[in-house]
């Protein structure tokens, strides 16, 4: 319908031009012959008037007639009028003598127009049309002279409809010829009451014509039709003209040639239009109806519906219906791709958290519907942060990729899931009794050999947690949380094995849950507080130092032992906040104390590893007072696991500031001589484990006494934990121990106690 319209609009255009066109030429055409026709019809008449004048001045120059005419010798005179009527071809002659008397035949009126007409002219004659009774009349005077003026020739010539319609043949196209008049009003008139709007077109354009004095071919509406007229003002005797020549062409016979040319147009017109419909018509079938049939597909691709057009043909919207196909595809492809993402990791292609859950709940729930059981597997790497730490995680990545391959051969068939760094699951919804025990041996066997991995090998190892739907839990996450703990309880056991889930363990873990929460509390309550336990010097038998334990006071439980909730504090990062309250409280109750006693602090390998914690213990001493020199940190070899060098550089910062060093637990763990030859210690500490067996193993005093010697040599003071008899001090006063510290000597006191005992300073066997 667009194209059909703008086709009829241009086409429209187009016969409007070409109407306007064949107008103009017509038109111009028109007046090109009206302006010709008035030049033939001024050469007619010029030819015509000199001829009577001719013939008029012929019979003036007569001596007979003008003998006879100046006798007043009637019959001759008429003889001679016959003559000249027959030779010029005039119906009408006069003879006009000079005292008005006319001579010859004719109507009234033309004898009067004769009468009067001679003597309105000059004495030469001449050529006017006068206005008669009932038409215009042309007359030619010519004077008679006999040598003087006697009387004229008067040529008397009505021009009636004859006349003009010899005039009209004269002309190439048939124009219409009329002569206007001037009525009794004073308006022009032809005489025909057909003229439209009462001669007012017929006036305008004679009026134009005078005032313009000149004649052109003008449009008019004469006889009730429009046409092309041109007005001719005719001779007149003097003044203005009394008849005017129109000259008239209707414009529909002017047209009347070109209407084959307009037929002919709008025939074509119309074919095109009958084109145009059968064309759109084939375009909507060829191009809007495939159009709507993609517009349909799109929406159907937009709402989710992935779909394809047929392909017809070889032209633009067939290759558009290809290009959408393909693009169908592409979103398929990656939908799909975004779909798998979004369930699978990607770094192993294993399912991830999300479609695991989802694959968990459904095995669960066909489980419980079918009556039967599944077992849920959580796996953890043993040790994999090491292999990040030393190779990379590049090297780590590779790593992982390697025993998820593995992990989904060894599992033959169950779903394996990564859950999110080296932690895996493992789901067995074909469940069989003592399936899972020999899946999660078959794992932990295999991923004990050495991976090779971008050319290294590495040794692995595993832990892994079982628990069984919906014996454990129906819920899914329930039992995840199961399987979580049960995997705890096998790292706990030594990794590298596995363990079912119990209820025990889940009682465990709400306990340990409940704990933190009471520790938060403890720690925002002012729950914990800090005994001292002295430390004897040997030398003088005299407390050296005081070493700081926290204690944490439930107000339901009571005394609540360190090695409950230390671990606790650890593991969910409390000991950050728990030890850096110690450490500001025991500078705070050191400053109460007499002398130069020190105050010993443990920190905890977490804490270490905190780069503020030296900008704590500043702010401790800066706020308590406490001079660098009276305290003295505590730590195990263990802080040495992580970054060794910025270990160090911690070590000697502290050590800088003048705060003494110790290290705790001496000999238990691996590289202990290492760390003394890398850092002089002010103090090694020796484990309870060697004190308690001194007088019982010769191993054990041969130890001891190594460790004092090393201590004595490398200019650091020994600290002997655990003494509870008598025997034990001995020998270690043998060996020549420092200090020692122990129940024999003495508990830990509260802090209130502390001034009293120093104030006492009873030696080492009464304080016993």
């Amino acid at each position: 319908m667009l194209y059909a319209g703008l086709f009829v609009l241009v086409l429209g255009a187009l016969a409007i031009v070409g109407q306007v066109l064949i107008a103009n030429n017509a038109t111009r055409a028109v007046r090109n012959e009206l302006a010709a026709s008035s030049s033939v019809f001024d050469r007619i008449w010029a030819l015509r008037a000199r001829a009577l004048a001719d013939s008029a001045d012929v019979l003036a120059r007569d001596f007979g007639f003008r003998s006879a005419v100046a006798t007043g010798d009637r019959p001759t005179i008429e003889s001679a009028l016959a003559n000249l009527r027959k030779r010029a071809g005039v119906a009408t002659v006069f003879i006009t003598m000079e005292d008005g008397s006319v001579i010859g035949d004719g109507p009234a009126p033309l004898r009067a127009l004769a009468r009067d007409v001679p003597f309105r002219m000059d004495e030469a004659g001449g050529d006017a049309v006068v206005s008669g009774e009932a038409t215009a009349v042309r007359m030619i005077v010519a004077p008679i002279l006999a040598p003087t003026q006697v009387g004229f020739v008067v040529f008397a010539m009505p021009i009636d409809a004859a006349d003009l319609q010899a005039l009209e043949r004269l002309s190439s196209i048939p124009l219409t010829a009329v002569v206007a008049r001037r009525d009794g009003a004073g308006r022009w008139t032809t005489g025909d009451a057909r003229d439209a709007d009462g001669g007012a077109a017929l006036n305008s354009l004679v009026s134009h014509a005078l005032r313009q004095r000149r004649s052109a071919p003008e449009p008019i509406r004469l006889a009730d039709e429009d046409g092309i007229a041109l007005a001719k003002p005719l001779p007149a005797i003097a003044g203005a003209p009394e008849a005017v020549l129109v000259l008239s062409y209707p414009m529909a016979k002017a047209m009347a040639p070109f209407r084959s040319l307009q037929v002919g147009i709008l025939g074509a017109g119309l074919l095109g239009l009958l084109l145009v419909l059968l064309g759109s018509v084939r375009l909507a079938r060829g191009i809007a109806e495939p159009i709507a049939v993609l517009d349909r597909a799109a929406r159907a691709l937009e709402a989710g519906e992935f779909t394809k057009v047929p392909i017809q043909g070889h032209d633009e919207v067939s290759r558009l219906a290809v290009s959408f196909n393909a693009m169908s595809d592409g979103i398929v492809l990656r939908e799909n791709h975004i779909a798998h993402l979004a369930f699978h990791d990607s770094l192993t292609g294993l399912p991830n958290r999300v479609l695991f859950r989802e694959q968990l709940d459904a095995a669960l729930r066909t489980a419980c519907r079918r009556g039967t059981q599944m077992a849920l597997l959580c796996l953890d790497l043993d040790g994999f942060k090491a292999v990040n730490d030393t190779l990379g995680h590049p090297v780590g990545d590779a790593l992982l990729r390697e025993l998820s391959a593995i992990l989904e051969a060894t599992a033959n068939g169950a779903l394996v899931s990564r859950l999110g760094g080296d932690e895996f699951a493992i789901i067995l919804s074909d469940y069989a009794e003592g399936r899972p025990r020999l899946l999660a041996q078959a794992i932990l066997d295999r991923v004990r050999r050495p991976v090779a991995v971008a050319g290294h090998q590495i040794a692995t190892g595993a832990s892994i947690g079982i628990a069984i739907g919906p014996t454990d839990s129906d819920d899914p996450d329930a039992l995840l949380k199961n399987a979580d703990l049960a995997l705890y309880r096998a790292k706990q056991d030594g990794r590298g094995n596995y363990r079912f889930f119990e209820p025990a363990l889940d009682a465990a873990a709400r306990k340990r849950r409940q704990m933190e929460l009471d520790l938060r509390d403890a720690l925002a309550n002012g729950q914990l507080s800090l005994d001292f336990q002295p430390i004897y010097s040997l030398s003088n038998d005299a407390i050296s130092g005081l070493e700081a334990l926290l204690r944490w006071r439930h107000p339901e439980q009571g005394l609540i032992s360190p090695v409950e909730f230390i671990p606790v504090a650890e593991d969910t990062g409390l000991i950050q906040q728990i030890g850096e309250w110690v450490i500001h409280e025991a500078c705070r109750q050191a400053m109460t104390w007499p002398g130069t006693l020190r105050v010993a602090v443990n920190v905890s390998p977490l804490q270490f590893r905190n780069t503020g914690l030296a900008d704590i213990i500043v702010q401790a001493l800066a706020h308590s007072g406490l001079p660098p020199s009276r305290l003295e940190i505590e730590i195990t070899e263990s802080i040495f696991l992580g970054s060794t060098e910025t270990t160090l550089a911690m070590l000697h910062h502290l050590r800088a500031l003048g705060i003494r060093i110790a290290l705790d637990d001496f000999g238990t763990g691996y590289s202990s001589l290492s760390y003394l030859r890398r850092f002089p210690f002010d103090k090694i500490k020796i484990d309870r484990s060697f004190v308690t067996d001194i007088n019982l193993t010769q191993s054990a005093a041969a130890i001891v006494h190594a460790i004092v010697d090393l201590a004595r040599a490398l200019g650091m003071e020994t600290t002997a934990e655990g003494v509870e008899d008598e025997a034990q001090l001995a020998e270690l006063r043998h060996q020549g121990c420092s200090s020692i510290q122990g129940f024999l000597l003495s508990r830990p006191i509260h802090a209130d106690d502390v001034v009293t005992m120093v104030t006492r300073q009873p030696g080492t066997r009464r304080a016993a």
